[in-house]
């Protein structure tokens, strides 16, 4: 889900009425020692990690993460094939397996060494002057201090524009250089750590090291101060600064943007969309008065950085120690996974072709079609049937819901991959740079200057996921989710529609959550609410927040960032309800579906939407996307959301003495 979550299903309505089906639940991942009213999450997928070991190279496992591991092996039975044979020059085909086998051949990584990257570093170590830095940092495309790229105007959603947004943090998120917080600390000094070390694997003394991260990390904290905070960035309008060229440079100290622009290749702006000005003024101020020699060194280690996972075993060996401390994983990803991974992202579109053609019916894709359109029959039933919203207001929500663009197993037309070079007398990291560089310059050419295709995809067809964008309206489900356990072919309709119909409704509800519900049909981040229906939308999904800011992360230790992931935890709420009422539809139509092992339809709908989040989760991958996550963790999606969604009460018989009881009351009514 951005971002999304998402998943397939065949439309069962398409086949005949009388056709039977098996249940669909998985009774086994039951633990019936809980009361499901007290935590449902472990009655309903209790015993779901007895029956899939988890790997040690995943410190998150659950169905999602099986799903996604299972699909890695598919698509490397693709990419291994072709790595095997003899594939003429240029062809998609060479570039997939020559890609893969630079990847596998360790033993020239190793013989390699530090070398790919320290050429580049020498070339940056001999720039003497600040502008030479300058057009050395455009023409590279690298930009040092913030973050520059060709995006959407959410205020003329048909038009592309130069987009600058705050950058210049290793670690990404502010949190991990201003906070206090005990545990953020073991995560920021492992970083210094690893930073050091990435250094003295380049060669560099550890007194070298020690002094060149400590500049580092200076710099980046002075930024990461006014930094935006995560839940600021979700504001759409409070990151939406359009002004000229002119405009942008007085703001940011004089800094010549016109001519930064025009060496970058985007000589043609006049006019940019600047997101966060603080930040980014501060980061032009630094670029001009911070010594050469500072910023030279920041540019060294990022190139090192980048260039890590593409070197020899030993910078690979560094890259896990660190991230075995930040997410607690137990083994590194075997080296054939790690390659698979590389070229299905490199060469996403040339592996996505491939893949469809042999796991992604047409039957699918006109099943999933016809599914999303029942889902948004039931989404559009809940618009009218809401209280709390005007009739006015309902009437525009339901333009923009039968507005939605639809997208489904894979795009129309692919990439052309013909001018991308795959050159097996560079090394790795030499030819994943020059891919970055197509792939700038393909960007520019389909986007610079020039309006918004809609039916680009965003994500690559292999993908185990899905989204939703909001100044495209669309919805989109690639080819990689659209398989069990998600959706099952033979199982009925309760157990599919608690799973993938949940996840459905979960992405069409994005377009009406906090930030979704900003932008209207066309795209356009324009106010089309009441007034009486912002207020009351806002008390509803302030009440939501304040719930899941309530609930433990882990117990005792860590709580739910509740305004951080308020968008997800809106979609959820509206993806039980627009499922459950679209089972309810289905029923009416078709009958009543029989009981299975005790259980009613209703309540298999609710034991299947919690196998979609089954799983178990290291204590350091929690605390790590509570940090940077704007999804809440797997076992609050379940129990938090079940416990705000009215038919789950009727379903269980759940009563006041139970644990995850929430008054009526001050249960959540939005969608």
């Amino acid at each position: 889900m951005k971002k999304f979550l998402l998943s397939a299903m065949c439309a069962l309505l398409l086949l005949p009425a009388f056709a039977q089906y098996k249940s669909g639940l998985h009774v086994e991942n039951l633990d019936t020692s809980v009361d499901p009213g007290d935590n449902f999450f472990q009655y309903a997928t209790g015993n779901w990690i007895t029956h899939n070991p988890q790997p040690p190279i995943y410190p998150m496992w659950g169905s999602f993460t099986k799903l996604d591991d299972d699909n890695t092996k598919a698509v490397a039975g693709i990419i291994q094939n072709i790595s095997g044979r003899r594939n003429k020059p240029g062809t998609v085909e060479q570039k997939i397996g020559d890609l893969y086998k630079l990847a596998m051949d360790s033993v020239r990584l190793n013989r390699e060494g530090a070398e790919p990257v320290l050429a580049e570093v020498r070339k940056i170590k001999a720039i003497s002057t600040r502008e030479e830095l300058l057009k050395y940092l455009t023409r590279e495309h690298d930009n040092l201090l913030w973050s520059l790229y060709i995006g959407v105007d959410d205020k003329n959603a048909t038009e592309h524009i130069v987009s600058i947004y705050q950058g210049g943090l290793s670690m990404g998120n502010r949190d991990y250089y201003i906070s206090k917080d005990p545990e953020v600390a073991k995560i920021r000094n492992a970083a210094i750590k690893h930073y050091e070390n990435l250094f003295k694997l380049c060669g560099y003394s550890p007194k070298q090291a020690k002094k060149f991260v400590k500049t580092i990390w200076q710099m980046e904290t002075k930024l990461a101060k006014v930094s935006y905070s995560i839940e600021q960035m979700r504001d759409p309008e409070a990151n939406y600064h359009k002004m000229s060229v002119a405009d942008l440079s007085k703001i940011c100290h004089n800094f010549d943007w016109a001519a930064y622009l025009r060496d970058y290749g985007y000589d043609k702006t006049t006019e940019v969309l600047l997101g966060q000005p603080e930040p980014v003024a501060l980061a032009c101020d630094m670029m001009m008065k911070e010594p050469l020699e500072n910023l030279k060194l920041l540019y060294v280690f990022r190139t090192i950085k980048s260039a890590a996972p593409y070197l020899s075993d030993d910078f690979i060996a560094e890259n896990f120690d660190f991230n075995r401390k930040i997410s607690g994983a137990q083994e590194m990803t075997p080296r054939w996974q790690r390659s698979v991974d590389l070229v299905s992202s490199l060469l996403n579109d040339a592996v996505g072709q491939m893949y469809v053609k042999k796991y992604f019916s047409p039957e699918a894709k006109t099943r999933m079609l016809e599914l999303v359109k029942n889902l948004q029959i039931s989404l559009g039933e809940r618009i009218k049937a809401q209280t709390w919203m005007s009739e006015e207001t309902k009437k525009v929500a339901l333009d923009k819901l039968n507005a939605f663009y639809v997208k489904v197993g894979y795009p129309d037309k692919w990439e052309d991959l013909s001018k991308l070079i795959i050159d097996p007398k560079k090394n790795l990291y030499e030819n994943v740079v020059e891919a970055w560089r197509f792939y700038f310059e393909l960007d520019k050419q389909k986007n610079y200057n020039k309006p918004v295709d809609r039916d680009e995809w965003q994500m690559p067809a292999q993908m185990v996921n899905a989204y939703y964008n909001p100044t495209t309206n669309e919805i989109c489900f690639p080819a990689g989710i659209l398989q069990p356990p998600f959706f099952d072919i033979a199982a009925d309709d309760a157990v599919n529609y608690g799973a993938i119909g949940v996840v459905i409704g979960h992405e069409m509800t994005h377009g009406f959550d906090d930030q979704g519900s900003q932008y209207d049909k066309d795209g356009n981040l324009k106010t089309w609410w009441a007034e009486s229906d912002i207020n009351a939308f806002k008390l509803a999904t302030e009440q939501m927040a304040v719930y899941f800011d309530s609930l433990w992360v882990i117990p005792g230790e860590l709580r739910s960032n509740g305004r951080q992931c308020l968008g997800e935890n809106i979609a959820d709420h509206g993806g039980l309800n627009i499922a459950y009422d679209a089972l309810q539809m289905s029923m009416k139509k078709h009958g009543r579906l029989p009981d299975d092992n005790g259980f009613t339809p209703e309540q298999r709908f609710f034991l299947s939407f919690a196998n979609v989040w089954a799983g178990v989760a290291s204590d350091q991958i929690l605390r790590y996307l509570t940090i940077n996550d704007v999804h809440s963790a797997s076992h609050l999606r379940v129990n938090g959301g079940l416990s705000q969604c009215e038919y789950w009460y009727k379903a269980f018989d759940i009563k006041p003495d139970n644990k995850l009881y929430v008054d009526p009351k001050k249960r959540v009514n939005i969608w």
